[in-house]
């Protein structure tokens, strides 16, 4: 690791304990080695404190976050959460831990299996990709209107949301959210990230095509999950698909 990088980190962390942490850690770019020049310390501490704040310090940006030990232990039962924080403790660099708590959760972090969390997993990827229906409708009835402005952000936002929801679908890692989106695209093939690419606007497509693009992308999550979906939620999926132009199957629902 960055000698710098360290130093900073060790100072931020006195004055952390100071401050009443029982442990500090290091997570990010900089334990992994893939850190560059405006990267930033992604400094954690356990215990109880302002949930999140940036600050200069010595030429780097670093970031600070608190939590108490109680509620890592929650975050590793949550299934919007496992995906990014099991991966970042099990990387993570412990800088001050008297009692051991960091190395308890990094111990149970190295332990962890999706399985544990099989069932509540799978409700939460039904129950969000139902949820999203409801942008699906907007964006639909946002470009009928001429509403651009409005459209091209509920664009974007199915863009971005689609690849958490599958993660945690298909059971994916990811260490850092600037690798989520390619994880995801890998998984789900080379039309997924066509789609994706068109979603988030990085090529040369019309408006038109980067909205139809999302609705898309919602269409082909939804294909995907399908199978997770109880009655009420497949009427649902199935309706915005239907109004987006991109109707799915409407078999493999589960019973209520």
């Amino acid at each position: 690791m960055d000698r710098r990088a360290r130093q900073v980190s060790r100072a931020v962390s006195r004055r952390l304990v100071e401050q009443g942490a029982k442990a500090v850690v290091l997570f990010g770019s900089w334990v992994r080695g893939d850190a560059y020049a405006e990267s930033d310390l992604d400094i954690h501490a356990v215990g109880k404190g302002a949930h999140y704040a940036l600050q200069r310090c010595e030429g780097f940006l670093v970031s600070i976050s608190w939590s108490t030990f109680n509620q890592h232990r929650k975050a590793f039962k949550d299934p919007s959460q496992v995906g990014g924080i099991i991966p970042a403790w099990r990387n993570a660099l412990v800088i001050h831990d008297p009692r051991g708590i960091a190395e308890i959760l990094k111990r149970d972090a190295q332990r962890w299996q999706w399985k544990s969390l099989s069932r509540r997993a799978d409700n939460w990827v039904a129950e969000e990709i139902t949820g999203w229906a409801e942008e699906v409708h907007r964006l639909v009835g946002n470009l009928q209107k001429g509403h651009r402005n409005v459209a091209a952000i509920q664009r974007s936002v199915l863009a971005i949301k689609m690849a958490p929801i599958l993660a945690v679908h298909h059971r994916i890692f990811y260490d850092t959210e600037n690798h989520l989106w390619n994880l995801v695209s890998k998984r789900m093939g080379g039309k997924w990230a066509e789609l994706q690419s068109a979603a988030l606007g990085t090529g040369n497509q019309s408006f038109e095509d980067t909205c139809d693009a999302a609705l898309q992308l919602y269409a082909a999550a939804a294909q995907d999950v399908r199978h997770l979906l109880n009655e009420r939620q497949h009427q649902v999926v199935v309706h915005a698909c239907k109004i987006a132009g991109h109707s799915i199957s409407e078999e493999n629902s589960t019973s209520l």
